[in-house]
């Protein structure tokens, strides 16, 4: 387990190499070679690029047009897409199929192919506009190192941190794991080591031996290793939750060092197994346990509480909610003290709980409490690194998602907006370049009931810089703002003072002024020149359909117009960082899992030391159910405690991140909930094991010299 573990860990950090590698050689492909308009008769196509969004995520809408006949088209597109035609890639098509995305720029001729692709599951459309195109930047070649960066690369984090996510949460937990493996004492192993030394074997025999007892597990493990990177290698994988498909395509190049890290991983394992095995020689005692009368012990049981009721409670009694630095003043002080102090405080109460379950067990007669809990006061150490683990990932990956999920006073105020409004109206932007007669076949081809206003910036020498809202009667009043009493008359307005909270919501919307006011004007769209956006808006208690205005604006609109909700620009960066942000959980989980195991394999070490012990006494009984309970007891017990106490500590550690100064978007109960499924599962898994190997050794005893 211990070589397939460490195999993946390396492997791991050959993919993200083989993908940073194959997306940064894809961009630079596909990055235009632009020239200058003096130059244009070099030029092979128009380009411009745009961007669009669907669910909240944001992707790229690149506007091309070839200018000559045999101009190539772009990497990832065999040939060009019809006038009025687009091409459209899988992840787009995948994310936008019940939007209609694949006829939302005009018919889809083909879908992106990978070499013009930063990912398979990468968002991106080209379009090719029904005119030819009067703006964009002119394209003499495709690959340019140095050219425009579009697409999934400009919101992907750096390939470093990925490498410290896979050392801190796979790397170091298989290291851990494979020294805990090697440490993990052997009674029959014991023996020929004790034979050898009595026979006068030298270093290199003994050297030998180890070799060729823990040559046939590892190389088990490097077997299956492979196997899984075989499997790894040949399928496209698509990760849940953070949206993006592992491209095996990039992984070709790297076939070498990948298959290579099962070599590595044996290598590893091997030299651990020979330098850092037990000691057999002298007398092997048992070690000493944690005891409650230590002083570290004796402040843990009452410092740590008390550190967990500073973080819950503190940043309250500090009015810390409009103050970041306030709140994290004793909440980091409080968390940091309680989980320095929880593996102390969870030892005393291990052993509590051991003398607890063992008086009842004396009470009432019950052998099973009786002997295991017997057994867990007199050595807390082991059950409780089973539990300090878990605990401790279980309430460290909740307390970093929580914090890694928490909004800004502005995204905040964006999803206030739109929750306001309730789809009931959006913002179209990138309009000012076209013309009065496009803006009103715009205006008059959406649906009837939608009104629309324009928002101006006013920009006139000599006057108060302020942002002007023009509109209809109707259109004012469906937005619930003022109405003047005539045209030319202008009303001057702020969102604080308006009473509709559809009126509120648009005018922080359209308002970006220092002074918060907005001059409201009656009237019809006039002129083009300082036009910002515009909003359309549906009747109370109706909706507006973003697609279908998407849709009619890829028609009468000029290249570059944007449709979004209210706050998107806020909200669709948040929605980007949060899909980003599941990365973490999913390496938690594996944290999770290697750990536990590996602190079980110990466990079970201590246990096999314990049953020895106790098998004389489970055998002469005549009941070996017995030891069959006490195993489940022991096991299942310590795992089923853990849980729970990971699960209050993830609750108190985030719970006070869910208003402000955070703001978190709320407890993190996926994450938790799959902690909890990965743990139960392996208690299971680890109990019966236990179980399994109790019974046989206990089967082995015979009264020999007893």
């Amino acid at each position: 387990m211990a070589t397939l573990v460490l195999a993946l860990s390396f492997a791991a950090c050959v993919v993200v190499s083989a993908t940073y590698s194959g997306r940064a050689a894809a961009q630079e492909a596909r990055s235009p070679v632009t020239v200058p308009e003096q130059q244009a008769e070099q030029a092979i196509a128009r380009w411009m690029e745009s961007a669009d969004t669907v669910e909240g995520r944001q992707y790229s809408v690149i506007y091309i047009q070839p200018l000559r006949k045999d101009a190539p088209p772009p990497p990832g597109l065999r040939y060009w897409p019809a006038p009025g035609h687009s091409a459209v890639s899988y992840g787009a098509e995948l994310a936008g199929r019940h939007e209609g995305i694949t006829s939302r720029y005009g018919e889809m001729d083909a879908r992106l192919e990978l070499e013009g692709l930063a990912s398979l599951s990468e968002p991106l459309i080209y379009v090719r506009p029904a005119k030819p195109m009067k703006e964009g930047l002119y394209v003499s070649a495709w690959g340019n190192p140095e050219g425009t960066v579009f697409g999934e690369p400009l919101n992907i984090q750096p390939a470093t941190g990925f490498y410290v996510l896979i050392t801190a949460t796979c790397l170091v937990p298989a290291l851990a794991l494979t020294v805990i493996a090697c440490r993990t004492g052997s009674v029959k192993r014991d023996r020929r080591q004790s034979v050898l030394h009595a026979m006068g074997a030298s270093r290199r025999h003994r050297l030998l031996v180890d070799l060729g007892e823990t040559a046939p597990p590892i190389l088990a493990g490097a077997a299956l290793a492979v196997l899984a990177m075989y499997v790894w290698q040949g399928t496209n994988w698509n990760l849940p939750r953070v949206n993006y498909v592992m491209t095996v395509d990039y992984l070709q190049p790297h076939l070498l060092p990948f298959f290579g890290s099962a070599g590595l991983a044996a290598l590893v394992v091997l030299t651990a197994a020979v330098t850092v095995k037990p000691r057999t020689a002298g007398v092997i005692g048992a070690r000493p346990g944690i005891g409650q009368g230590r002083a570290l012990v004796r402040t843990a049981r009452w410092l740590c509480p008390v550190a967990f009721a500073v973080a819950f409670f503190g940043p309250s009694l500090f009015s810390a909610q409009d103050n970041e630095m306030l709140f994290l003043l004793p909440y980091a002080a409080g968390s940091l003290t309680a989980l320095l102090m929880l593996p102390a405080a969870l030892s005393a109460l291990t052993t509590q709980l051991g003398r607890l379950t063992g008086w009842w067990g004396r009470r009432g007669g019950h052998p099973v409490a009786l002997l295991a809990g017997r057994w867990v006061a007199a050595s807390p150490a082991a059950v409780t690194r089973v539990v300090t683990s878990i605990v401790l990932l279980i309430g460290l990956s909740a307390q970093l998602y929580t914090w890694n999920n928490r909004t800004t006073e502005s995204d905040a105020e964006a999803l206030a907006t739109q929750r306001m409004l309730d789809s009931s109206a959006v913002v179209v932007d990138g309009v000012d370049r076209n013309s009065l007669q496009q803006l009103q076949s715009f205006i008059t081809a959406l649906p009837g009931e939608q009104k629309v206003l324009a928002v101006y910036n006013n920009d006139s020498p000599g006057a108060q810089k302020r942002t002007r809202v023009l509109g209809g009667d109707a259109a004012l009043r469906q937005a619930g703002l003022p109405v003047p009493s005539k045209d030319g008359q202008v009303l001057t307005a702020s969102a604080q003072k308006v009473h509709s909270n559809r009126g509120r919501a648009l005018l922080q919307a359209a308002d970006t002024m220092a002074d918060g006011t907005v001059a409201i004007e009656r009237g019809a769209v006039a002129t083009t020149k300082n036009l910002r956006m515009l909003q359309a808006i549906a009747p109370e208690g109706h909706k507006v359909d973003p697609p279908t205005v998407k849709h009619l604006a890829n028609q009468t609109l000029m290249p570059g117009w944007h449709v979004t909700v209210p706050g998107d620009e806020w909200t669709a960066t948040l929605a980007l960082y949060r899909e980003h942000n599941w990365w973490l959980p999913m390496f938690a989980m594996a944290t999770l899992a290697i750990l536990a195991f590996a602190t079980c394999l110990a466990n079970m070490a201590e246990f096999l030391r314990f049953s020895k012990s106790l098998a004389p006494t489970i055998v002469m009984a005549g009941n070996r159910r017995l030891f069959a309970w006490t195993t489940l007891l022991v096991f299942l017990g310590a795992f089923l405690c853990a849980t729970l106490i990971g699960v209050c500590a993830a609750v108190v550690l985030t719970l006070p991140m869910q208003g402000p100064p955070i703001r978190a978007e709320g407890l993190p109960v996926t994450l938790i909930g799959w902690s909890v499924t990965i743990v139960i599962t392996l208690a299971l898994v680890m109990t019966a094991w236990a179980v399994r190997v109790a019974l046989k050794e206990a089967g082995r005893w015979r009264p020999v010299a007893d």
